[in-house]
């Protein structure tokens, strides 16, 4: 079955001291350069023709390096990335950088925002207009309480296409699994909201378990259904306590009720309709 990997990142530490606020010299997991070479085997391992690569930093120098690394590389089909939304010139730069064909969603880091409800500004509007005008998609980076103030966020806009990256990181490890669900079911009748599956298995931590991501994924499965749910990896973060491989076969193992057709839009279709790639 083919795939298309709609979550994977690309980072070289030395261009961008961003990524130092989230990793540490003594992370030898994550601290080192990610990039095309090392992607290319594990995704011919795993059948996967494509990615989508998204941003690790709140820097249009980033911006500027991703789509640098999408021109001429076929299969980067497209590039999530983060710009200052809240900028007097979002508007304009929304349009330039738009004139990269592979930009296709704009994600900046609300799970880091000390603003539960940020998303709902008035001084965004612009900006979220001018992403309209563009064609381009918003990437909603989430935690749990961040879920009921994204739903006011989709409903205001109800023609901007949104996905709900790494299924609104539900705290796994905590076994807080009924606030999140029915938070999550409010996203039911929006039909212009996904959902990406990926980036759970560290929300559960070192000693995660298929069994215990399994009612999760069900959950998102009810709520969204075939047509409205993404792969992702979120490789290389995915290495802290797995690997690519390992976790392509739990999601694989986690969808085998599900009719083969239903699958290949998860593993790829959907991603290829919603990011337009």
């Amino acid at each position: 079955m083919r795939r298309v990997d709609c979550h994977m990142h690309f980072w070289t530490l030395a261009m961008e001291p961003y990524y130092s606020l989230w990793m540490s010299p003594d992370d030898k997991v994550l601290y080192r350069d990610y990039g095309p070479r090392d992607a290319v085997p594990l995704m011919e391992k795993n059948n996967v023709e494509g990615v989508v690569v998204v941003s690790a930093a709140s820097s249009v120098h980033e911006t500027g390096y991703l789509l640098g690394l999408a021109d001429g590389r076929d299969f980067i089909k497209g590039v999530v990335a983060w710009l200052d939304l809240l900028a007097p010139t979002a508007a304009d730069e929304l349009g330039n950088w738009a004139r990269f064909a592979k930009l296709k969603s704009i994600r900046p880091y609300l799970q880091d925002l000390p603003e539960e409800d940020w998303i709902l500004k008035k001084e965004l509007d612009p900006a979220f207009r001018a992403m309209l005008d563009h064609g381009l998609r918003f990437d909603a980076l989430i935690k749990p309480r961040h879920i009921l103030n994204t739903v006011r966020f989709v409903e205001r806009y109800p023609d901007l296409p949104v996905i709900v990256d790494h299924m609104a990181k539900p705290e796994i490890g905590s076994g807080n699994f009924e606030p999140w669900r029915r938070d999550m079911e409010r996203f039911r009748d929006l039909d212009h909201v996904h959902c990406k599956i990926s980036g759970i298995v560290t929300e559960d931590g070192p000693d995660w378990t298929p069994e215990r991501l399994q009612p999760y994924l069900e959950t998102v499965f009810d709520i969204f259904g075939p047509d409205r749910l993404v792969f992702g990896s979120d490789w290389p973060v995915v290495n802290l306590v797995a690997d690519y491989s390992r976790w392509i076969e739990t999601l694989d193992h986690a969808m085998k009720s599900l009719p083969a057709a239903d699958q290949q839009k998860i593993w790829a279709s959907n991603g290829e309709r919603f990011y337009g790639l």
